[in-house]
């Protein structure tokens, strides 16, 4: 199974983004053991994402089974956000050792 990549985005007011940041960093403080990796960014327009790196398809449905509000969406949403949700499927990377 290829790894998967969540996308999760809102717009956050500005007054609000401290929320954001203080709430992504708790939970990296925390640890997060079933994602491989994760990152908060900032775009244009008030828009934030959090994309987040999985093993695989079965790791984030595992995920998605055990709780009730997926952090990202859960974050955002604290903060005002109403957040879209994309899931893509990993086709290359650079970090691959075969691919040259």
């Amino acid at each position: 199974m290829p790894p998967v990549v969540t996308m999760v985005s809102a717009r956050i007011a500005p007054e609000r983004v401290i929320e954001v940041i203080d709430g992504f960093m708790a939970a990296v403080r925390a640890g997060m053991p079933e994602r491989r990796h994760t990152s908060l960014l900032r775009g244009e327009d008030d828009l934030w994402r959090i994309i987040t790196f999985w093993q695989n398809r079965s790791d984030l449905d595992h995920y998605l089974t055990s709780t009730d509000s997926p952090f990202a969406t859960q974050l955002l949403e604290n903060a005002g956000g109403q957040p879209t949700v994309e899931i893509l499927e990993q086709v290359r990377d650079n970090n691959a050792t075969w691919w040259t």
